[in-house]
């Protein structure tokens, strides 16, 4: 079962500052050190991606995150438009392993005429179809990670069996763009099923585990939290672009505090001082089970998030900080799934 009062994460885009290692090590300490839920990974995709440019993708900047941290969890966003499903299926569930059981994945998806041509594929024409691209991803990761039994992996000296074939399965899918027969060649993830992320209304409700919320204000925010609780999806968290004043440094003064691509894109905006944004949070909580922040100076605001914001909401009861080797599933109080192939074999 779910809990009946989750906890309230805040996750943090750590995705801008991935173009090194060096700079992931760097964002994943700063987050680490001030115990945020979730440190996300969005890559640059092919919208705006020059030739010559320097590209480590989601998985790989939470991939080289996973050592580097012991209790923020680690999700990536996929465009599942640019990927092959059981490649995918196998690589976040390595990530799950590198992570100990902190993974998780935003299923997102472009489908664009410029990604449609770096994979010789024709592009995703219409809302109905890219998110039956992404349904249909969501599906067959499932039905792979799920292919091995928990038990599957016996060690059997006596007879040199190292599997037991019984407990795999195979995925057997069909559909509208790829087929998946499985299984997988990955031993189920800690937690089961990842814990899926995706935009609210881009995917089927059943499929999804937390839905991103992306509204341009509180009220309507609260609306399609409403709405996504309705669905039956457990989990709601609103995205919010966040530029903070820092010593010496208003936000407003700050190059690219002005976030009129991040209000386009349907995003709760705040500029300002640490009190005014631990009362939106707060509010936010009344509602969502937590918050994606999108900073707008990744080294400047995370330092008064750390300094300012989180100390503030802790004391008030809204955030707690997850454990050090806690599974992703259960910072956010969402139950482990059982085998479904497990399940109709009893």
């Amino acid at each position: 079962m779910t809990h009946e009062n989750p906890p309230f994460a805040i996750a943090v885009e750590a995705g801008s500052e991935g173009v090194s290692p060096q700079r992931i090590r760097a964002a994943i300490a700063a987050l680490e050190r001030f115990g945020v839920t979730i440190a996300t990974f969005e890559d640059t995709g092919f919208r705006d991606l020059a030739t010559t440019a320097p590209r480590l993708d989601a998985i790989e900047q939470a991939a080289f995150a996973a050592p580097l941290s012991g209790a923020t969890g680690l999700v990536p966003l996929i465009r599942v438009s640019a990927v092959e499903p059981f490649h995918l299926a196998t690589q976040l569930a390595t990530l799950a392993y590198a992570s100990h059981g902190r993974a998780g994945w935003i299923g997102d998806v472009d489908g664009s005429a410029v990604e449609a041509a770096a994979f010789d594929r024709p592009p995703l024409d219409g809302p109905e179809a890219r998110r039956t691209e992404v349904d249909d991803t969501i599906e067959v990761l499932g039905r792979l990670w799920d292919s091995w039994e928990d038990a599957a992996v016996i060690r059997d000296v006596e007879t040199g069996r190292y599997l037991d074939r019984d407990k795999l399965h195979y995925a057997d899918f069909e559909g509208a763009r790829f087929s998946v027969k499985g299984p997988s060649i990955i031993p189920r993830p800690h937690q089961g099923l990842l814990p899926t992320f995706a935009p609210y209304g881009s995917a089927a409700p059943e499929l999804v585990d937390v839905a991103l919320i992306r509204e341009r204000t509180v009220l309507e925010a609260s609306a399609a939290a409403g709405q996504a609780d309705s669905q039956g999806i457990a989990r709601t968290i609103v995205e919010v672009s966040v530029a903070l004043d820092a010593p010496g440094r208003p936000a407003a003064d700050r190059a690219g505090a002005p976030a009129a691509d991040t209000q386009a894109a349907g995003r709760i905006h705040y500029s300002g001082d640490a009190v005014g944004l631990v009362e939106l949070i707060t509010e936010v909580a009344s509602f969502a089970n937590g918050v994606r922040v999108l900073p707008a100076d990744f080294d400047a605001d995370v330092q008064e998030l750390g300094r300012a914001v989180l100390p503030a909401l802790r004391r008030a009861g809204v955030f707690t900080s997850p454990r050090a080797g806690e599974h992703l599933r259960d910072a956010l109080g969402l139950a482990h799934p059982v085998n479904r192939y497990a399940a109709q074999a009893l």
